[in-house]
């Protein structure tokens, strides 16, 4: 079991029309093998969705304080869109791709563009990069790239 740099708080299948208050706790994960098994689950769950789930991922310790994670996981494919203060990153998949695709964000539609899909192993490397660096993936990581879109 490897425990990662920093403890992510996971916002996923909360009560509906969910405010984040108390009684609606984050998910915690620690180790890659938590995450693969969160993944697992929404990635599964989505499979039976009419849209692929989203998901919010934060450091536990400091939710604020670093950039924030918007994470798709679909059946077979996915994004990650990590926003930061001075900066914006997202997977890319094929470039020439258009349109958007739609996600559901605890039943909120969420369009991205089509060009940020990518395999879910993609997904699952860049979210595992996001807890071994403690929220602050290289700028040279390999699955990200800049945009300029807000």
């Amino acid at each position: 079991m490897q425990v990662v740099e920093g403890l992510a708080e996971i916002w996923y299948d909360q009560k509906p029309d969910s405010d984040y208050g108390l009684g609606e706790p984050a998910i915690i994960v620690q180790t890659h093998e938590e995450l693969s098994a969160l993944i697992d689950r929404v990635s599964t769950r989505s499979a039976t969705q009419p849209y692929p789930s989203l998901v919010e991922v934060s450091i536990a310790e400091d939710p604020y304080g670093f950039p924030t994670v918007n994470a798709g996981i679909g059946a077979e494919k996915g994004y990650v869109r990590i926003s930061g203060m001075d900066e914006l990153r997202a997977t890319q998949g094929t470039p020439d791709a258009t349109g958007v695709r739609v996600y559901d964000f605890q039943g909120h539609e969420t369009l991205i563009p089509a060009s940020y899909e990518v395999p879910l192993d993609t997904v699952r490397a860049v979210l595992a990069a996001y807890l071994d660096h403690g929220g602050l993936i290289p700028a040279d990581f390999p699955h990200l790239r800049e945009v300029t879109e807000a």
